[in-house]
């Protein structure tokens, strides 16, 4: 199937309005596949199932499509009843959301665009998911609604059904239109994910968008949201600023002092939530542009605490120097102590300098000897692009296309004894898989895939909430690829946030991997052979939804052999 033409569902219920012009003007809504990005102009053809099939314990979302109409609509809106299984009365499965997909422009495209390109830029895509109640639509505009319902683990198999109602005003009168939705649910279980998953949030003013005062309950209650929604979207991994956390002191001998009274509460956050590993932040700089070598942040007591705008990176100096001897040998020791005594320890990996490259690695090797000297119990994590750091890295995480090209050196790492994961952010392009708002949604939710295709344990990335300026206004503000700073969207009128279909397709493919997992566990060549049917190379994919579909209903009958359907 095309991902430009779009597929949608069965019946179309409609209700006829009489215009002031005497025209007769319809209000049609129909369901799309939620893989398939709805585009306001697209051609909606009704020919499909609202039918949607899933796990316990997973995630099901139905895109509900108000087709364009030749009149603006008013005050439109969406509710959806809860789901209750066929022949139950009791056995029911609330709506956890019903949001409108926003459009956002996006100004820059890939330089290398894939061949799937949705559409170049500049253009208008769907991305947000909107928290209005209602909203207007333009004539002529599709506005897409989507519905998702969280599966808890205990819950009944079978078949339920919803209705969902759309509402309008048209010249004045409000009129409806229903359209039934279908949920299969297996008995095929998950709970927890094992892939490993972290998306980097920042926690500061950025790019002119406002944030409470440092450290105030305010804030702390925004890292918890945010760490709270990673979590509700598999995330298991993230990333605490560390060194700017802490406060500096000397004591009467004039040794080093460490307050880590904001970092405690930072890593208790994320441990409440549901966190499972935490990453350090670097303590490693580039001294100039990309292949320069890396500098180390120093601090002591004359440190001015972070707040907005201020130095958080203390004094930088050479890996090698006497002051980064006198404090490293003095805070790795402190800080692994710290971790020992809080039953942390072995829950924190250390990032060095990030994205290393051929030419600076030997200033990266330096700096990253300070830990191993001091704090050889940390295992070091880093997004790198390059091979000549053997020793100086635990986790490699090269991005995809590095991966791909020297996948007989990462497969030799792994046979050492070290961790492969890989990321995306501005590369790669090309055909290879990324989460660009002007990819199919699919190409972002087949990343886990690849990931259990080539048995990576790990998925990184660096934007979760790195917005430049204009964000609703420009997907691609700052340069970069439409999506690449984001997945989520500053909200419009406090501090919060607002999701993505990109951050809901990133979470079902999470879900995806642990379902090839488990059936990996139990039969790994029949788990592959699927998973081969969708990844067949590392830049080389099979995007068909409906083969898409089917697939995942071959794993779900796989994992549910000989359990029984109740009647």
């Amino acid at each position: 199937m095309s991902i430009k033409q779009i597929f949608v569902a069965a019946a179309v219920f409609c209700v006829t309005v009489s215009a002031v012009s005497g025209a007769q003007v319809k209000l049609n809504i129909v369901p799309v596949d939620p893989l398939v990005k709805v585009f306001r102009d697209s051609e909606i053809k009704a020919d499909g199932s609202a039918l949607q099939e899933s796990a316990r314990g997973e995630h099901a979302t139905w895109q509900v499509v108000l087709t364009s109409s030749p009149v603006e609509m008013l005050d439109v809106r969406c509710d959806v009843t809860t789901f209750t299984r066929s022949g139950s009365s009791t056995a029911t499965l609330p709506v956890k959301d019903v949001r409108f997909v926003g459009y956002v422009a996006s100004s820059h495209s890939a330089k290398k665009p894939a061949k799937d390109q949705l559409r170049p830029a500049p253009a208008m895509f769907p991305d947000p998911l909107l928290e209005e109640d209602s909203i207007n639509v333009s004539a002529g505009d599709n506005q897409p609604v989507w519905v998702t319902v969280k599966i808890p683990p205990q819950a009944e198999p079978g078949e339920y059904e919803a209705v969902s109602v759309v509402t309008a005003r048209i010249f004045g009168k409000e009129t409806s239109a229903t359209l039934p939705l279908k949920l299969k649910v297996y008995p095929a279980t998950i709970t927890d994910t094992r892939l490993n998953i972290n998306n980097w949030i920042q926690m500061w003013h950025r790019g002119g968008h406002p944030m409470p005062d440092r450290y105030s309950p305010e804030w702390w209650a925004i890292l918890r949201d945010y760490t709270r929604n990673m979590v509700e979207h598999r995330q298991n991994w993230a990333r605490v600023e560390t060194l700017w956390l802490i406060k500096y002191g000397r004591d009467a001998n004039g040794k080093l002092t460490f307050d880590f009274s904001n970092f405690d509460r930072w890593v208790n956050i994320l441990f409440d939530e549901g966190i499972e590993t935490v990453q350090s932040l670097q303590y490693a700089w580039r001294t100039g542009k990309w292949e320069e070598p890396y500098g180390v942040e120093v601090h002591d007591e004359t440190d001015a605490e972070y707040l907005g705008g201020k130095s958080y990176r203390g004094r930088m100096v050479a890996p090698d120097s006497a002051d980064a001897k006198e404090f490293y040998s003095q805070w790795f020791p402190a800080f692994r102590d710290h971790l020992k005594e809080k039953g942390w320890l072995d829950r924190f990996v250390q990032a060095v300098g990030d994205e290393p490259v051929a030419e600076n690695a030997d200033s990266y090797t330096t700096a990253s000897n300070l830990l191993r000297q001091y704090a050889p119990e940390l295992p070091v994590i880093e997004a790198c692009l390059a091979r000549n750091m053997v020793g100086a890295i635990d986790i490699w995480v090269p991005t995809l296309e590095h991966l791909h090209k020297n996948e007989k050196f990462f497969d030799e790492r792994r046979a050492a004894g070290d961790r492969i994961w890989f990321y995306t952010c501005v590369q790669p392009e090309g055909e290879y898989a990324n989460r660009f708002i002007e990819l199919p949604l699919l190409k972002t939710r087949i990343m886990h895939w690849i990931n259990y295709r080539y048995d990576v344990e790990g998925y990184l990335h660096w934007g979760f909430n790195f917005w430049r300026p204009r964000p609703w206004e420009n997907a691609a503000d700052g340069g970069l690829q439409g999506g690449d700073t984001h997945i989520v969207y500053p909200a419009k009128d406090d501090f919060g946030f607002v999701e993505s279909i990109r951050w809901e397709a990133m979470r079902d493919g999470i879900e995806d991997h642990e379902l090839l997992s488990q059936l990996g566990d139990v039969n790994p060549e029949a788990a592959m052979e699927l998973a081969k049917r969708h990844v067949q190379d590392y830049d080389n994919y099979d995007l068909d939804v409906e083969k898409f579909r089917s697939t995942r209903r071959e794993i779900l009958e796989a994992l549910s052999k000989g359990h029984e359907f109740p009647q």
